[in-house]
């Protein structure tokens, strides 16, 4: 692994719904770039129908790192939510399964969070490389969202989806309890709450591989996610976050474990 710190754990949630044909492919190459012995894997199946956990289960046999965790059908954010209670260190991350952010991209958001409390991937900084130019379709379902999402949230990203972030513990232990969406709209209702919390997030540029084999669906999606949005903006509109100081959370199951 290339170290931020040599006391710093790792956690690295990957999301996964019918990937069998990618999810070993991610595995190999994370776990041949993240080294450190004591970073953890955790793939959290959404009710996966195909033989993605076969292959996980493969991984996990030769690495303990990698940890298989099955789910009931989630949505996307719901299983990354789920699987952050079961985290418990310094940095806290998450990243498709397919690869798209290359390792040593993502270990790029995990040096940033020892100068901010996270940081984000973005497709759509003027310094990101996309070797692979992206469908179309794709390409303007991403971009209108990304302008939707600014003004109706207010928030300063260019890119709340691209599917690499990494934040300080501390930022999930504040966060997670206040999230209320479990589909796509995960990344901005967690960009939305650290934000309001006085959180510092940072944008960075990355490489990005567009890879075939894409669960989205353009138009379907598009509505969807403005549907979601608007649900999601009522909410933070009905239940608004303030930067209250909120008491320090209970030990989690996961961190006694383990401390043990």
């Amino acid at each position: 692994m290339k170290e931020v710190n040599d006391s710093m754990r790792l956690d690295i949630v990957i999301p996964a719904f019918n990937e069998e044909e990618r999810i070993d492919r991610t595995l190999r190459a994370y776990r041949a770039v993240v080294t450190e012995p004591r970073a953890r894997f955790l793939v959290a199946l959404d009710s996966c129908t195909d033989g993605t956990a076969a292959v996980v289960r493969s991984h996990a046999e030769v690495d303990p790192r990698v940890e298989l965790i099955e789910y009931p059908k989630l949505g996307k954010g719901g299983v990354i939510m789920e699987s952050f209670r079961r985290c418990d260190a310094d940095v806290i991350g998450f990243v498709d399964a397919d690869c798209a952010t290359p390792p040593a991209e993502f270990l790029r958001l995990v040096d940033m969070t020892a100068e901010a409390d996270g940081a984000i991937a973005s497709r759509h900084h003027p310094a990101s490389v996309l070797p692979t130019p992206r469908p179309r379709a794709r390409r303007i379902t991403s971009w209108a969202f990304a302008r939707f999402t600014r003004m109706l949230f207010g928030l300063p990203y260019r890119d709340t989806q691209c599917g690499a972030k990494a934040v300080r513990r501390q930022v999930i232990d504040r966060v997670l309890p206040l999230l209320s969406s479990r589909d796509f709209l995960f990344d901005v209702d967690l960009l939305l709450t650290a934000g309001r919390l006085g959180f510092d997030i940072v944008e960075v540029p990355t490489v990005w591989l567009d890879q075939e084999g894409s669960h989205l669906r353009a138009g379907a999606d598009a509505r969807r996610m403005a549907m979601s949005s608007l649900r999601l903006w009522l909410h933070h509109r009905v239940l608004p976050v303030s930067e209250a100081p909120v008491a320090p959370p209970e030990p989690s199951v996961a961190s006694e474990s383990r401390a043990a």
